[in-house]
């Protein structure tokens, strides 16, 4: 069978047309943007030798967080990242060792907000 160039052309018109009007405007939701965003310490940062828990205060509306940072295995989270608004427990372990101690750890907010940064003491 052979096709001319005529035919050709009408073909590629004809779907070329066909693309352009099965592609409509879809109805997307709307692109989400940054709200205020802070993460506080509940209460005094300093554990007694004994151990305990410090909540952290995470406010960001509908927005998207995570934690890093936090290096010590004496101190632990139950959840490493979330959305909204969110009281988060630090369980911080017994402190044997004779000496003061202290944990960093940073709270990240999404769209590049600035970064929250907490630190946790422990007696001795």
């Amino acid at each position: 069978m052979r096709i001319n160039k005529n035919n050709l052309r009408l073909f590629s018109l004809m779907f070329c047309f066909l693309v352009l009007i099965s592609c409509k405007k879809q109805d997307l939701p709307a692109k989400p943007e940054a709200s205020a965003f802070s993460a506080v310490l509940e209460s005094n940062s300093v554990v007694p030798a004994a151990g305990g828990t410090v909540n952290i205060l995470i406010s960001t509306q509908t927005d998207g967080w995570w934690i890093s940072n936090l290096s010590a295995n004496w101190a632990t989270v139950n959840r490493t990242y979330g959305s909204g608004n969110f009281k988060l427990p630090v369980t911080v372990k017994a402190n044997t060792s004779g000496v003061k101690r202290n944990v960093n750890l940073q709270v990240n907010p999404t769209f590049n907000l600035p970064v929250v940064n907490l630190t946790i003491n422990q007696d001795n």
